[in-house]
């Protein structure tokens, strides 16, 4: 592995929010970024995670953190027609732009 794109890589994620920014953030992005759209059950069942840190990570990764505050807008967040119970999440413009970023390393 290549730790210099590793680090670059690193540094894309860390400008969006400098002081804290977990890990597991980033590993939500990039699942999404694979396998769009995808449910949060797949999300939870590939990276190992509960339903509520899913779900509080994709909020702080869409347009509002739990918090309130604004979030970082790199995901959407959609009910799924087939199931309007479950939810689908994607890129947004934001995070298409940032995944081309990460592509271009």
């Amino acid at each position: 592995m290549d730790l210099d794109r590793l680090e670059a890589a690193l540094a894309a994620f860390s400008v969006l929010e400098p002081t804290a920014l977990p890990l597991h953030h980033v590993q939500v992005f990039l699942v999404v970024a694979q396998k769009e759209p995808i449910l949060y059950d797949d999300i939870e069942r590939i990276l190992g995670l509960s339903n509520a840190s899913v779900s509080r990570t994709v909020n702080a990764l869409s347009d509002v953190h739990r918090t309130g505050r604004e979030g970082l807008r790199l995901l959407k967040v959609e009910k799924d027609p087939e199931e309007r119970r479950r939810y689908l999440c994607s890129l947004s413009s934001r995070g298409r732009a940032l995944l081309r970023q990460l592509k271009s390393l």
